[in-house]
Order: C-alpha cells, then sequence, then structure tokens
C-alpha cells in the first residue's frame, strides 16, 4: 500500500500470530547476481483475523456481505459495528472482528486463508533478466481487468503495489521485509517499502521495459506501476488493472525507477 513507511511487526499483531518467515537460499543463478532472487516464494503461516489493523481482499468481500459502502476495504468503525450486528443476529460473540467461525457464517464463498495467496514463481531458476521481465509483465498482463481493491493482492483484486509485488514473485523475486501478508496491514507502505529497498534504482530519464515507476509528492509515496516501454504502464488503480500512459497521472513522478532483477548502488 502506498503512502505509508513499512515497519518491524511484533510476532503478534492484534492477537493473530504471524511467522515471519526467511527467505530460502537463493541458488547461483548466472543472469543476476541478485541476492532477492529465489526458486520460492515463502508462504506466511496462520490467518487473519479481521480488525481495524487490516484492508484488502477478505475486507471487501465482508463489507459487501453486509453492505457496508465508503469505507473502502478498509475495516474500520462502520465495518466493525456491522460486523457486530451480523454476531448478535447469528448467535456468535459480538466482538466485531472476523474470526473463521464468524467467516464461515458470513459465507462469502471463499475459504477463510484466502489471505495467504502468494503468485510462485514461473520461470527457470536460471532465467535470464529479461525472461524474468517477461514473466513478470506476462502474470500482470493476466490480470487485466480484476477488480481494484485497497490493499489488495489477490486472488479477487489488487492494489497498485500489491499487483506489483505479485509480478515480481511471479519472475522470481522475493523481497524479505515486503510480504503479500504485511501488505494487507493498513499501516504498512508496500510501495514506500519497495521504493526503499536495496533493489536497483536508475533515473527515470533511464527506464526500460520491466521497471517499477512511482508516483507521489516530496515526502510521500502515492502510486506505483510496470513500465512496460514506449511510455505505457501497466497498473492498478480504481477501478480495475488496466494499462495506461505513464503521464496519465496528475501528481509528480518519482525522481528514479526501481529495476527489480538487477542490483546495483544506490543514487546518492
Amino acid at each position: 500500500m502506498a503512502g505509508l513507511r513499512a515497519r518491524r511487526v511484533a510476532t503478534l499483531l492484534g492477537g493473530v500470530l504471524v511467522a515471519l518467515v526467511t527467505v530460502p537460499s537463493v541458488p547461483a543463478v548466472a543472469a543476476s547476481d541478485s541476492p532477492y532472487l529465489a526458486p520460492q516464494v515463502p508462504v506466511a503461516k496462520g490467518c487473519i483475523v479481521l480488525d481495524r489493523t487490516w484492508a484488502g481482499n477478505k475486507v471487501f468481500l465482508v463489507q459487501r456481505r453486509l453492505g457496508v459502502v465508503g469505507s473502502r476495504d478498509r475495516f474500520d468503525d462502520a465495518t466493525g459495528a456491522a460486523v457486530r450486528q451480523f454476531q448478535r443476529g447469528h448467535g456468535l460473540r459480538a466482538t466485531g472482528r472476523v474470526n473463521a467461525r464468524t467467516w464461515r457464517a458470513l459465507d462469502t464463498g471463499r475459504r477463510f486463508c484466502m489471505d495467504r495467496f502468494t503468485v510462485q514463481p514461473v520461470v527457470a531458476d536460471a532465467a535470464s533478466r529479461d525472461q524474468r521481465v517477461e514473466a513478470m509483465i506476462g502474470w500482470a498482463r493476466g490480470e487485466l481487468g480484476a477488480r481494484y481493491i485497497w490493499g489488495g493482492a489477490g486472488p479477487i483484486g489488487y492494489d497498485c503495489s500489491g499487483l506489483a509485488l505479485q509480478a515480481m514473485h511471479a519472475g522470481g523475486l522475493v523481497l524479505p521485509t515486503v510480504t503479500t501478508y504485511l501488505h494487507q496491514r493498513q499501516d504498512f507502505g508496500t510501495a514506500t517499502a519497495i521504493y526503499e529497498s536495496g533493489l536497483t534504482r536508475v533515473p527515470f530519464a533511464q527506464r526500460k521495459r520491466g521497471d517499477l515507476v512511482f508516483w507521489g509528492y516530496r515526502g510521500s509515496m502515492a502510486h506505483m506501476a510496470l513500465y512496460l516501454g514506449d511510455g505505457r504502464i501497466l497498473e492498478a488503480v480504481r477501478p480495475r488493472v488496466q494499462r495506461a500512459s505513464v503521464w496519465s497521472h496528475s501528481i509528480p513522478i518519482k525522481p528514479f525507477v526501481v529495476r527489480p532483477f538487477t542490483v546495483g548502488q544506490q543514487p546518492a
């Protein structure tokens, strides 16, 4: 999610056990010296019990089921009140939190642990940079038309950084401190964390296909997208995942792009 700095998260988040898993050892890859390449993306253990900590796909489904409008995919006071009312009407403890039992009663049509959805690499361990770029873009292209959901990282909807994060996974890139699990927290800034990570940054003027483009005023982050080349991007914005011009937003473009599949010196 954009606009917020990443921070460390305790082992217990709102009463929910979160396992911060370690990244598997990375084999030698001739195409790149990147320490972030891995043959598998770790999947967090445990499932999210919804409360004011969270946003994303599960929150969207709860709000749609309960007729909550105006909350824009964030679990807020209105959502909590609607959950408590539902729980009272169904003989459940009225906590205002959505655990597995309440989720089953809501009958959303999705598994309670859908929040563990994590795209796995679709490339060989020794894939070249170009192959990884095309795998990343190809996966994201397959999500064109998917619903925009703030805090969403799939499988039914995405926000800008959730789409980019899963697309990088498809190319075999793992950032240990930026996970799809943390992405669903309202206070975790995924776009900022990616921009400030150890991935290579180059000036916007030197952008090329497969780079990540960012937008935001000085000291803030508002949006990010995958650069396709020829001035085109693939992005998640309300209401859906779409292609657009890199110049289509009125907010300033950040001075650097992130190049996912190479690692080099960061700009001063």
